[in-house]
């Protein structure tokens, strides 16, 4: 695989960052979507698009598949919203993570797996994760089958000042860092193998970044904070599902905030993030083979 190359993670942060909302932005979010399936496209993917209603508006899931040597193996899922709130750029929410989508995707083009990989690009997380239901439902339907998900939630705020890392009030912070200079691997008990490994191979395969899991019991119904993403639904659905995530409100002051702009990130955070992404799927889903690369890496510079 290719190492992840920050400049194309810049890139990409530069044509999302914006407001994408599709009530008071709409065209915005439409540009957006358009630019991750042209960008899927280039990366050799089989893109679709998935139409979503809501309160008698559209706006489309963008899917690229990777497909596996061994349909019968199921179907992993690696996803990001792409839509924001009212009012913020969005360049940590969640511009960040699709940037690292895209990045991953780049990275792993010349691989072959016996697994299918999608790419998924969901709209209307903000709004109680509309996109991922709608996914599901229609995909279940059709009786496709999923080995698991890894939903890419804000991937971009790091700060190394002690006390700047909150915790919810069931996690024990003594057992944690103090300084919001980590990233965070979240699953529950249904998923708990898969939060493991992910967390063990990012931690491997990256020694700068700082890895940190949790994992909380049952299906995590009852722990709201680690519900607030895109994983959600899988866990709902008995489907084995992380979120990783650098804890949002837990840690970065403009959550949901105008001031969620692309000066706040940590680019050097989040192409380490897209490192042991790529490290954990290429290990995960069972590499067959490598075609010659059409492309320098230039990694993390």
């Amino acid at each position: 695989m290719q190492e992840p190359n920050l400049k194309n993670i810049e890139k990409h942060l530069g044509e999302l960052v914006r407001e994408r909302n599709l009530f008071t932005t709409p065209d915005q979010l439409a540009t957006a979507g358009e630019y991750i399936h042209q960008q899927m496209l280039s990366l050799n993917l089989s893109v679709s698009e998935e139409t979503v209603p809501f309160e008698g508006k559209q706006s489309k899931n963008i899917l690229g598949l990777k497909k596996g040597a061994d349909p019968s193996a199921g179907t992993f899922v690696l996803a990001a919203h792409y839509d924001t709130v009212e009012g913020s750029p969005g360049a940590d929410d969640n511009a960040s993570a699709v940037s690292a989508l895209l990045e991953t995707a780049r990275c792993l083009e010349a691989l072959q797996f016996e697994k299918s990989l999608l790419f998924a690009a969901f709209t209307l997380e903000e709004y109680g994760f509309v996109g991922s239901h709608h996914f599901l439902e229609q995909r279940q339907n059709e009786g496709e089958r999923f080995s698991g998900m890894i939903s890419l939630e804000m991937l971009g705020f790091c700060s190394h000042e002690a006390g700047s890392q909150n915790y919810p009030p069931y996690v024990d912070a003594s057992q944690y860092p103090d300084s919001g200079d980590f990233i965070a691997v979240v699953g529950n008990e249904p998923s708990a193998t898969l939060a493991h490994s992910l967390a063990d191979t990012m931690d491997r395969a990256v020694p700068p970044l700082a890895v940190e899991k949790l994992v909380v019991p049952g299906r995590g119904d009852q722990f709201r904070e680690v519900t607030l993403s895109d994983h959600f639904p899988f866990w709902e659905n008995n489907i084995p599902a992380v979120m990783v995530t650098d804890t949002a409100f837990l840690r970065n002051p403009n959550y949901h905030q105008p001031s969620d702009t692309l000066d706040t990130l940590d680019i050097e955070f989040i192409g380490q993030v897209t490192a042991g992404i790529c490290r954990f799927l290429e290990a995960h889903l069972g590499t067959r083979h490598k075609k010659q690369s059409q492309q320098g890496a230039n990694p993390l510079t």
